[in-house]
């Protein structure tokens, strides 16, 4: 049976992933959180995690697939890149699936939430550090079994934002205390010196917003939490 290897966190992966299933294809994915791999049917053998060039290489060797799909979003250019240089060295076929609509493929490559309840349900879900930016509500009270060392709450620079968060149970050392705006280059060094893994931001609807956080999370692996309505 032909084994195809699909990479990607989005619609296009999983619609791929059916019709090659229906066709006879063994299929095994690979997506960067576990809430994508909740999208998956029951029982997909799946890899969840960021690889980085040596892991893709070793990943991709370790599955020994007859085929690779890469279904990743179109801001995943250094994953798309890693992908066809390992497939390259490998000697196994890769494919790239098109995007219609590139401007708009961020709102399929986020987890959106519209409660206080499953923006709680999806920070306790995460198991990396995450970056708290959700603008006028960034202090939400997180049940008390929680890791709070991975969580970084950015907030505004003011005494009782700082209070606040400390009374809340947020280390102090964890809590980042700016005004924006906020260049990319910024967003990107941050998220590299605390090892961001997943990030909550109010919906995106400002372009400039879009483009100084939810874009370059989306071009790191990182899994993006936006609270609002899609």
């Amino acid at each position: 049976m032909e084994r195809v290897l699909i990479f990607g966190n989005t619609p296009e992966s999983r619609s791929t992933a059916r019709m090659l299933r229906q066709r006879g294809r063994q299929i095994v994915m690979s997506v960067t959180s576990e809430y994508a791999r909740s999208l998956l049917p029951p029982g997909t053998i799946c890899h969840v995690g960021k690889l980085d060039a040596d892991g893709m290489l070793d990943y991709i060797r370790s599955v020994a697939p007859h085929r690779i799909v890469d279904a990743t979003h179109p801001y995943a250019v250094a994953a798309s890149q890693n992908i066809e240089r390992a497939a390259r060295e490998l000697g196994i076929p890769c494919e790239q699936v098109q995007f219609d609509n590139i401007e708009n493929a961020w709102r399929e490559s986020v987890e959106w939430v519209d409660t206080h309840e499953a923006l709680i349900n999806a920070i306790v879900r995460e198991k990396g550090n995450m970056l708290l930016g959700i603008g006028r509500d960034p202090l939400l009270p997180i049940p008390l079994d929680t890791n709070m060392t991975r969580l970084f709450p950015r907030i505004t620079p003011t005494p009782e934002a700082v209070a606040a968060c400390l009374e809340l149970g947020y280390p102090k050392g964890n809590i980042i205390a700016m005004d924006g705006p906020f260049s990319k280059e910024l967003t990107m060094a941050l998220f590299d010196d605390k090892k961001i893994t997943g990030v909550v931001v109010r919906d995106a609807t400002d372009k400039s917003y879009l483009h100084e956080m939810v874009v370059p999370a989306l071009e790191r692996g990182i899994h993006v939490v936006m609270y609002g309505r899609k």
